[in-house]
């Protein structure tokens, strides 16, 4: 491998198909990192289409755009040459035909797996005026090295191949100690293998999903010779060489909070809406309005205040309307015989919310946590109306841990604030719900804490909420991707 090589790194902010605005993004970058005399310049995975594509991959007019949109790549680059990923169709691929050994046949069907079951993800070089598709998973040359190139974040067990560097084009998206994992794993895999490792990865929200960057260099030795900042779009040139300039990884907690403020001021600007609004008069709504203040700017949150008390979230600058409703709770409720209840004042006060939210161009958010989804502590079409839930991967105590950290910044807002009652209910949560274990199977393990009665309480609670859980908004998902609930629990929770 040549002497110190320097590798530029791209940690763009796509946005899903939007090409122009990648592209621009990929050749702002390119252009940097060529200025400061970078040897080979890389871009993250979805750095060009953008991710959470889901069926777009696999249109033809989808593939057209990308083979435009490299093509307008090769023509821009004029320097060192530039690594990118791109879909291709499964269709177009050259099947590697091999014998079957029983009966002699050839068997065609292509054993490559696809991202998101539709088009497949590649990694193309682009040279000035030249396109080359390469293998992923494989030792490729680039730049005059020999590169093993992954897009799938897979751990690397390298055996007989001998490149000069891996690069890790990533996919996985962030979740809550996903910088400590990925960074113990590449440390690893540098050390085991004695190459450098480079991770390369994108930033910003799309469908709830949200990337972090922090795209990194790992030395043989261990270390961590540089790492870009997190939730941040910039590039950089980094020479491969024993310079340590890399910090300590930010805390949990503060990297979960950039992780929210980013999730919600992305998914906020590509929906089109000039700011949010939300019911003040709910659980944890503060950490909202300083979440969403610190995402948007105080004077694109608006919230609406239904109870008789003023509130504190004026402290921040953020637009607070109030809005007495009592009578008009009271008339309707008479005008259906009904008592007057909180279910009902909730969807009154979720109406008129939304109302307001339509009227302004704003978009509507509910402060409703992972606790009250799970167990159905929520009132449909009330407190859980809106387009966007931004707490709703979070449990009672992460919600207690983001509002503590902002305590000292926040004293006014905040005031006194206590731990959850019961955070047993969201460790029985995670058990069921998150790590897939049956009820009977948690409660027969010998090293079980819990109580038969508060794991069925639970158990119950969260199989008559599943319908319910299907018409909540978008939830912005910080777990693992693994846990994340994309099947009914019935089979597994009934038992």
């Amino acid at each position: 491998m040549r002497q110190q090589p320097k590798i530029g790194i791209i940690q763009n902010s796509p946005l899903t198909a939007d090409f122009s605005g990648n592209i621009r993004q990929i050749i702002q970058g390119y252009r940097e990192c060529a200025d400061h005399g970078a040897d080979l310049v890389i871009a993250p995975a979805y750095g060009l289409s953008g991710a959470q594509l889901k069926d777009l991959a696999n249109r033809s007019s989808f593939l057209h755009q990308i083979n435009d949109a490299l093509e307008y790549l090769a023509q821009e680059v004029s320097g060192p040459p530039l690594l990118v990923a791109s879909y291709i169709s499964v269709n177009d691929l050259f099947l590697a035909d091999y014998e079957d050994e029983d009966n002699g046949d050839f068997d065609v069907t292509p054993t490559l797996a696809t991202d998101e079951n539709q088009g497949l993800l590649v990694p193309f070089l682009i040279e000035p005026g030249d396109i080359t598709e390469l293998e992923d998973s494989e030792v490729v040359y680039v730049a005059g090295m020999k590169v093993y190139i992954d897009l799938h974040d897979e751990e690397i067990g390298l055996e007989d191949l001998t490149p000069d560097l891996i690069v890790h084009m990533g996919t996985c998206p962030w979740y809550a100690t996903s910088a400590k994992e990925f960074e113990e794993r590449h440390r690893f895999e540098a050390s085991e293998n004695a190459i450098p490792v480079v991770s390369v990865k994108h930033v910003g929200a799309s469908n709830g999903v949200i990337y972090g960057g922090g795209s990194a260099i790992y030395l043989p030795n261990g270390m961590v010779q540089t790492r870009l900042p997190f939730f941040t779009p910039m590039a950089k040139v980094c020479t491969i060489d024993g310079t340590i300039t890399a910090k300590s990884l930010p805390s949990e907690v503060e990297l979960l909070s950039e992780a929210l403020i980013i999730g919600i001021r992305d998914t906020v600007k590509n929906s089109g809406y000039e700011g949010v609004c939300f019911n003040i008069d709910s659980p944890y709504a503060e950490l909202l309005a300083v979440l969403s203040a610190k995402a948007l700017g105080s004077d694109k949150v608006y919230t609406l205040n239904f109870s008789e008390q003023e509130s504190t979230v004026s402290t921040l600058g953020v637009n607070v309307k109030n809005i007495r409703l009592n009578d008009v709770c009271k008339d309707i409720a008479d005008s259906i015989e009904e008592q007057k209840d909180q279910d009902l004042e909730k969807r009154i006060q979720n109406t008129t919310l939304i109302t307001y939210a339509d009227a302004n161009g704003l978009m509507p958010l509910t402060a409703i946590t992972r606790h009250d989804i799970m167990t159905g502590n929520f009132v449909l079409y009330g407190n859980a109306g809106g387009y966007l839930a931004p707490l709703g991967n979070l449990y009672a105590m992460d919600a207690y841990l983001l509002s503590t950290y902002y305590k000292e910044q926040y004293p006014a807002l905040f005031g006194t604030l206590q731990q959850p009652a019961s955070p047993e209910q969201d460790r029985i949560i995670h058990e069921l719900a998150d790590k897939n274990i049956g009820a009977s199977s948690l409660l027969h393990d010998h090293l079980c804490p819990f109580e038969e009665n508060s794991v069925r309480s639970i158990q119950r609670r969260i199989i008559s909420s599943a319908l319910k859980r299907t018409m909540l908004p978008v939830v912005l998902q910080v777990d693992k991707p693994r846990e994340r609930m994309d099947i009914p629990f019935h089979h597994r929770l009934n038992d």
